[in-house]
């Protein structure tokens, strides 16, 4: 059993309720529960499991899928067969997020806007939460300060960008570093280096999101939303979608697509616009299906542009007649990119696209 689970569990008796314990830990309440359930799971366990996961330091049954563990006087192979979150704690979880987000304030369009043209503002690989400190890496970098980049980066973007009807926010993927307290890798449990508590963070994600598309409204009367998967953020993307769409539900000049759908694809004019995270396929394959999954809006179209994030550089591909192009990073370094040598700079853009002619205009801003 972890510290934490331990914590958990004195703060329910300390307390006498899991509300006024989550309250008193500082996490929401499907946090704490899952805790609970994790302490429940070890105290489950075979004595002799128990034994060894103590003797080898391995207090989390969770962190590790399977393995041997081998000591002086054990030998002993595990598989832990995890559970994944039930249909009660994912609601959970989007209710403690939702709870006390303000509806927007309605501000007036602008009076003038090119009905011809559309802007997009990708957001890519943000990993609020993440933890970095100068003196490893160059630059400091946590929760905050993604949101300060995310608001200023797209403040500059919008004020350099032509006065388009439309606008399209869209997040890439990893807009949170992790997807829960437990600080590793949905799927290969790589330990990450988080600056707070995810609750801090999600909510972090929200505000920059929200930030994002206040500023957009500013200058553009139509503002599409959508928020993608990501590696690092394969549930929790979620809460932030309904979140996001909750905040925007009375305002009827955003629309926030709501779907678990790993693919985006827009049709604007003779445009086509389609992203996807990049995690799970190379850009050859996210052409063809490209062309496969959307046959009718590929036949009307001449212009077809694809964007993809994960690998935080740049790179610009044309592959049978669509632009791929790969986005820099909003987050800055962690430990391991720095320790690794990887030095792509962190970057905000609005790509302006004529419904007729294509993209016609790109602001780019370094963070």
């Amino acid at each position: 059993m972890t510290p934490k689970q331990q914590e958990a569990l004195d703060a329910v008796v300390k307390y006498g309720s899991q509300v006024k314990a989550a309250k008193a830990l500082g996490i929401s309440r499907s946090a704490l529960r899952h805790r609970i359930n994790s302490a429940k799971k070890y105290e489950e366990v075979d004595d002799g499991i128990k034994y060894a996961m103590n003797e080898t330091g391995m207090a989390n049954i969770n962190a590790v899928h399977s393995g041997w563990i081998k000591t002086d006087d054990v030998s002993l192979y595990f598989r832990n067969e995890t559970d994944s979150l039930n249909t009660n704690d994912i609601a959970e979880s989007i209710r403690d997020v939702i709870n006390g987000i303000v509806l927007c304030e309605i501000v007036k369009p602008p009076k003038v806007v090119e009905d011809n043209l559309l802007t997009l503002y990708p957001i890519a690989d943000a990993h609020i939460g993440m933890r970095a400190h100068a003196s490893e890496t160059g630059e400091d970098y946590n929760s905050d300060i993604a949101v300060e980049r995310i608001r200023t980066g797209m403040a500059k973007c919008v004020a350099s960008s032509p006065q388009s009807k439309y606008a399209l926010v869209l997040d890439v993927g990893d807009l949170t570093h992790a997807d829960d307290n437990n600080a590793q890798t949905p799927r290969s449990k790589h330990p990450l280096d988080v600056s707070e508590r995810f609750f801090y963070s999600l909510r972090c994600a929200i505000t920059a999101l929200a930030s994002a598309i206040d500023c957009a409204l500013q200058k553009h009367e139509q503002v599409i939303c959508r928020v993608l998967r990501g590696n690092h953020n394969e549930t929790s993307y979620l809460a932030v979608m309904f979140a996001i769409a909750e905040r925007y539900k009375n305002n009827i000049r955003v629309t926030v697509e709501q779907t678990s759908a790993d693919f985006f694809v827009h049709e604007f004019g003779s445009v086509m616009i389609a992203a996807h995270h990049g995690d799970k396929a190379k850009a050859d394959r996210l052409v063809m299906h490209m062309a496969d999954a959307w046959p009718d809006i590929w036949g009307r179209t001449k212009h077809r542009f694809y964007f993809t994030g994960h690998l935080h550089h740049t790179m610009m591909r044309e592959i049978g007649g669509v632009l791929v192009e790969q986005l820099r990073a909003v987050t800055g370094k962690d430990s391991y990119a720095s320790s690794h040598a990887y030095s792509s700079r962190s970057q905000m853009q609005g790509i302006t696209y004529h419904k007729e002619e294509g993209e016609v205009s790109r602001v780019k801003v370094c963070l």
